[in-house]
């Protein structure tokens, strides 16, 4: 620990420099706490969050548990985009700062928070640094990257032998930290913290805001120090690790106080949020992408509970793991034994004395399953034991908070919306709800809602059935049925998402706005219309509407035009059900006009992209072919179609649903099909092998060639007679892709006809008087066998 000697004008000040999500350091902070009975306990956090803090240490909260702050950006501050940002605090039972709190609590000894608030923070980070960077899903307020990534502590893992920080950091202050005397703990971790520091340029400490947050931080503790003068009083201070040599060396004033350059002053505190909300171990867990924690808290919160009762708290973790993960994998997959399990802890304990530690820890843990639960090669295919453990070392806790804790605004709405629909939310059992959403004015409303709370990911509702817009499918049905259910998660979700609006549908508006604003495709953008359709966002459905009018006229991807088109065909078919307003006409045709366009530059797809191709070229044969469509629309259509057939290079599925096309609209004939088959058939062998893929097409959209009169069937015939065995075991895939498409009762009426040809009936096939050798042959090797087990 660092002390700073108290003067007139100050009282002591002692700084404790922690890495966040230590068992080891909240252990050594309670117990420091308890000797030193301090006046005031100062924890580095946003000093806007004060208030939440008996909420915290209330006996009915549970860790894990996060501070959610969020900013909307509407004076500009940050950027001129004035965007939203949002980041996370995450508390656990071990997490020294929760280790403060709570002592301050059992000890009645004041408590508060003393870093800059959030949208502070983000003034004074340069753009894509710290709590800016852009590539970050989740930014979490803690800063323990610090000690971990510098060329000095990558050499001092190297050195020591170990493979990661997190390893390096296990060996020389988890597993060895609960049995040494607090003050030399934390004096050797100030050395190292210092060492760290030395090693990181200070404009890297510039451009994140860590000296801004340093300064305000020792402002606070020096207000508060001077506040108890004279007393004989003394201020604790509980910060990152990497942050103490920086505040000694402020507070003893031999340093001055970084200036924030550009934006000064506080940012508006109406723009901001702060809430407590559940969190989960997995969200926690550093391996999960939570830069500023340490991995597998499941593992650690054993640790944690084991700490105060037994003196090999990680060897009785260890051991609890083997036979959990032992059990489990035994139950998964039937192989494991208990001998196993005892190689398993055997191997932990000796890998812990040849790498020097007292105990085994996660590191030999995992090597040990790794070793004595895996057998033979280590793959996707015998991963199932490291995958349980991985499971049971992250843990799956979710926290709870008390009923004191205040939630924003869109948590009321929420619940006012269950209670409005009479939505069960008393229980985490999950219910049903039947709602008949086009004769039934509550039951769209309901919908709506529904949509919405899948739209803002909260996980809360589920569609198992009804018309499905996003993948097009099941239209006909009148009728949607949702399960349900409420937990701790989707209050955390819609904490998450507050800082978009007050209510769920302000918060869905201000989602799909932020969509639009993305690099879309045609596609993208008519699902967003979809949902839009589903949410009754009325609003926005304009908007979004143009939005897709002006990126239908700007791409030019085949794939992503015809799903649009896809989409608003649906949509226009729905409207008189859902009645949005809007006219579709006029964009489905310059969708029509462009798809045909780009028709021609897709005659040589390869073979895995011929499905999609396909199916587009069918859907432009019902677009042209709808009410109200222009008839220049389809003779375009043929035209085209009839040029892509003259392109000798055109792949042989295409072509055959090209012809199948032509022939459905009278453009061609029979024989005239028959003819462009025999032109596969009596061409070069690779001709021939593309014959299989040109029924597929031509069954796609002509199925009906094969039922009239025999010709077609003889011609089939006659191909299955010009390969030999090995070839038709080789287009055998592809000749059953072709035939997917008729109907059980069609390929029944196939069969019948084909043997009609060779003077067959269905008997004559069914009932054989001769038998094949290979039958024989097998038929003989099996009574043998079945002899020989009948004879043991």
């Amino acid at each position: 620990m660092e002390r700073i000697l108290r003067s007139k004008e100050m009282a002591e000040i002692i700084l404790l420099p922690v890495r966040h999500h230590s068992p080891a350091c909240a252990y050594h902070v309670d117990r420091t706490i308890e000797e030193l009975r301090p006046d005031v306990i100062l924890v580095e956090g946003p000093d806007n969050a004060d208030s939440l803090i008996p909420v915290m240490v209330h006996d009915q909260t549970k860790a894990p548990f996060a501070i959610y702050y969020s900013y909307h950006d509407q004076s500009g501050r940050i950027s001129e985009d004035k965007e939203r940002y949002k980041c996370y605090y995450p508390f656990l039972d071990y997490s020294p700062e929760l280790a403060a709190f709570r002592a301050g609590k059992r000890l009645g000894i004041r408590t508060a928070f003393i870093d800059l608030p959030y949208g502070d923070i983000l003034a004074a980070s340069r753009e894509g640094k710290g709590l800016r960077k852009e590539e970050e899903e989740k930014s979490n307020y803690n800063d323990d990257y610090l000690l971990s990534r510098n060329d000095y502590l990558r050499q001092l893992c190297e050195r020591t032998g170990l493979r990661s920080f997190d390893e390096f950091w296990e060996k020389y202050f988890e597993l060895n930290g609960m049995r040494d005397e607090s003050k030399r703990w934390f004096d050797n971790l100030l050395v190292y913290c210092g060492l760290a520091r030395e090693n990181t340029p200070r404009e890297s400490m510039e451009e994140d805001g860590c000296l801004a947050r340093e300064a305000h931080m020792a402002k606070r503790i020096g207000e508060h120090a001077r506040e108890l003068a004279g007393t004989g009083g003394t201020v604790l201070a509980v910060t990152g690790g990497f942050h103490t040599p920086g505040l000694r060396a402020l507070l003893a004033g031999e340093e001055e106080a970084a200036r924030t350059e550009g934006k000064t002053g506080k940012v508006p505190e109406k723009d901001q949020g702060v809430y407590l909300m559940p969190y989960s171990m997995e969200a926690a867990d550093a391996l999960n992408g939570y830069a500023s924690g340490m991995p597998f808290p499941g593992f650690y919160q054993k640790i944690w509970e084991r700490a105060a009762e037994s003196d090999v708290p990680y060897g009785d973790a260890v051991l609890d793991m083997v036979v959990a993960s032992g059990k489990e994998t035994r139950r998964r997959e039937g192989y494991l034994s208990t001998y196993d399990e005892i190689c398993a802890c055997a191997m932990a304990k000796g890998l812990a004395e040849l790498r020097g530690k007292r105990e085994p820890g996660a590191y030999e843990l995992q090597d040990a399953v790794l070793s004595s639960f895996v057998k033979g090669e280590y793959n996707l295919a015998s991963d199932t034991p490291m995958r349980i453990l991985r499971g049971l070392m992250t843990g799956n806790a979710v926290g709870a908070l008390c009923p004191q804790a205040d939630v924003p605004p869109i948590l009321h709405d929420f619940r006012g919306e269950c209670r409005q629909f009479c939505l069960k939310i008393t229980s985490t059992l999950e219910s049903e709800s039947t709602l008949s959403i086009f004769s039934n004015p509550r039951h769209r409303q309901q919908s709506m809602f529904f949509n919405r709370m899948l739209y803002l990911d909260t996980a809360f509702a589920k569609k198992v059935k009804g018309p499905n817009l996003q993948l097009k499918k099941d239209r006909n049905l009148m009728r949607e049925i949702w399960k349900y259910k409420w937990n701790a998660q989707v209050d955390a979700a819609l904490i998450e998402v507050s800082v978009y609006g007050a209510t769920i549908e302000e918060a869905a508006v201000s989602l799909v706005k932020e969509e639009l604003e993305r690099e879309l495709g045609a596609k993208e953008s008519a699902l967003l219309l979809t949902r839009v359709f589903e949410m009754g966002l009325q609003g926005q459905l304009q908007t979004v509407f143009s939005r897709v009018h002006q990126l239908m006229l700007a791409d030019t991807d085949f794939y992503s035009m015809a799903e649009a088109l896809k989409s608003l065909m649906m949509m226009e078919e729905l409207e008189t059900l859902y009645g949005s307003g809007l006219e579709f006409g006029e964009l489905i045709s310059i969708g029509c006009r462009k798809l045909i366009g780009l028709l021609p530059s897709m005659t040589r797809i390869k073979d895995e992209d011929l499905d999609p191709c396909m199916n587009a070229v069918k859907l432009l044969y019902r677009v042209t072919g709808r009410q109200g469509a222009e008839g220049r629309e389809r003779d375009d259509y043929y035209d085209v179609l009839e040029k892509m057939t003259l392109d000798g290079e055109i792949n042989a599925g295409l072509n055959g649903c090209v012809h199948g096309i032509l022939y459905g609209s009278g453009r061609e004939t029979a024989e005239k099909i028959e003819m462009v088959c025999r032109g596969y058939l009596s061409g070069t062998r690779e001709q021939l092998f593309s014959t299989a893929q040109f029924f597929r097409g031509l069954f796609f959209t002509a199925r009906d060639l094969v039922f009239i009169g025999e010709q077609f069937l003889r011609m089939l015939d006659g191909f299955y007679g010009a390969v030999s065995e090995e070839e038709f075991l080789e287009l055998l895939p592809k000749l059953r892709m072709a035939f997917a498409y008729f109907t059980p009762r069609e390929i029944d009426r196939i069969a019948s006809m084909a043997a009609g040809i060779h003077g067959k009936g269905q008997r004559d096939i069914l009932e054989r008087q001769e038998v094949y050798p290979d039958w024989y042959a097998y038929g003989k090797e099996l009574d043998a066998f079945v002899k020989s087990r009948m004879q043991r």
